[in-house]
């Protein structure tokens, strides 16, 4: 099954499975951080949909929309349809402007993942740049800088440098590396964007045994990628691998989609021992509120594995929890702190997600039940300031007015403070 079905079928079954068992689950008195929403966005030219964020030094949040800004032309038609998204700043005082609204021959739905010491911003977008690809265009990767100067630095072709990348990572000589799907064999690409505009496929997926799908890379010390699938693998639920600086590509665990979990969604992050964490959206069943009447399913798993290939699972989400986890973060005490899209005892439905930690031992604390409302709904990848505030987006709620999304709002901008 492709990627998108999998994620369609995956996002149902979340949907059946909450309404099943929300009633069952009473409300979580473990919640302790208190929310702010810095803004709530319109739908408008501000756009909707908001993704991860970056923060500098001075506190000034910068991110992406995915869809609004631009709704005319190839943004407000065909496979786009929503508008082409925008970049945006929320600054120290919590001013809210957008520095760039795409067209589509500059990409759509963008996702912003880098910022360097002179405050320029590098993303990629999964859609438009051109029309070579199906279902509106291959994506392209774009420098936009403060003053809101955009740069197109490569633009996707499908054919074997891949389509539709996702997020970036860059290395000290200013080289970026990256995944695709499609490409050469359409299983997805592990690719590196020399800072001279020059990009090089480092590894061609298969779909079999080698995984399927890649979701965003990370980098160790000695040139290292490191990432998962949600597709292939052994038992075809996903894998864990590496990409060696010569290409080189080793399988370092293979999902069973049972209860070591099922369909990673999420770039991994990595400690100062090497050690690798992150999250299964499915999986991980044991827990009776996620077995969907006989039929498991399962609301996704935290895990860990080393470089060896050592893997154990360090916690299970049971609804009332969490469901649906998204990334991680890690805190120097080692503690981990993330979002789940769904669960929770914020919503009368479904659950709208919860922002959650993980001690050292793996003991699950729930910080926050969002509730779908004005506080936001379905949270996004989350980042730490050095007072261990929180923030982050939510994809959904905020001003319920928006006319987007039903009336289930635009989504938010948060900060959640201890």
């Amino acid at each position: 099954m492709s990627k998108l079905l999998r994620l369609l079928a995956a996002v149902a079954a979340v949907c059946i499975l909450t309404v099943s068992t929300l009633a069952q689950t009473q409300p979580n008195k473990a919640a302790s951080y208190k929310e702010k929403v810095l803004h709530a966005f319109t739908g408008k030219s501000d756009g909707w949909q908001p993704g991860s964020l970056l923060r500098d030094a001075k506190g000034n949040l910068y991110g992406t929309t995915t869809f609004g800004g631009n709704m005319s032309g190839e943004c407000g038609s065909g496979y786009i349809q929503n508008g082409c998204g925008v970049v945006f700043e929320l600054n120290a005082e919590a001013k809210f402007s957008v520095l760039h609204t795409f067209d589509f021959s500059e990409g759509a739905n963008p996702i912003v993942s880098v910022q360097d010491a002179n405050g320029d911003l590098y993303g990629t977008t999964t859609r438009g740049g051109n029309s070579a690809c199906q279902h509106g265009g291959c994506g392209v990767i774009f420098k936009l800088t403060p003053a809101g100067d955009f740069t197109l630095l490569y633009r996707f072709t499908g054919g074997s440098d891949g389509a539709s990348p996702n997020s970036l990572i860059r290395d000290a000589k200013g080289n970026f590396y990256g995944t695709t799907n499609g490409g050469y064999t359409n299983y997805g690409e592990v690719f590196e964007l020399t800072s001279s505009g020059k990009l090089e496929v480092l590894y061609s997926f298969s779909g079999g045994n080698d995984g399927g799908g890649p979701n965003g890379v990370i980098r160790d010390s000695k040139g290292n990628l490191y990432g998962t699938t949600p597709e292939g693998g052994l038992y075809e639920y996903g894998t864990v691998f590496k990409v060696d600086p010569a290409g080189k590509e080793t399988v370092l665990y293979s999902f069973d989609g049972q209860s070591d979990g099922d369909f990673p969604l999420s770039a991994l992050v990595i400690d100062k021992a090497g050690n690798l964490y992150g999250t299964t959206s499915l999986g991980g069943y044991e827990k009776g509120n996620c077995d969907l009447v006989g039929s498991p399913v399962g609301c996704g798993t935290v895990f860990k594995i080393d470089t060896a290939g050592a893997f154990s699972v360090i916690f299970k989400f049971d609804s009332a929890d969490g469901n649906f986890p998204g990334p991680l973060i890690k805190d120097a005490h080692g503690n981990i702190y993330g979002t789940t899209g769904f669960g929770g005892n914020g919503c009368t439905r479904r659950g709208c997600g919860v922002l959650y930690k993980l001690n050292a031992a793996g003991k699950e604390s729930v910080l926050y039940n969002f509730t779908g409302k004005s506080d936001g709904g379905r949270p996004e990848a989350i980042l730490e300031d050095s007072k261990g505030n929180l923030y982050g987006t939510a994809i959904s709620g905020g001003d319920l007015s928006c006319p987007r999304e039903h009336g289930t709002g635009c989504g938010v901008i948060f900060e959640l403070t201890p």
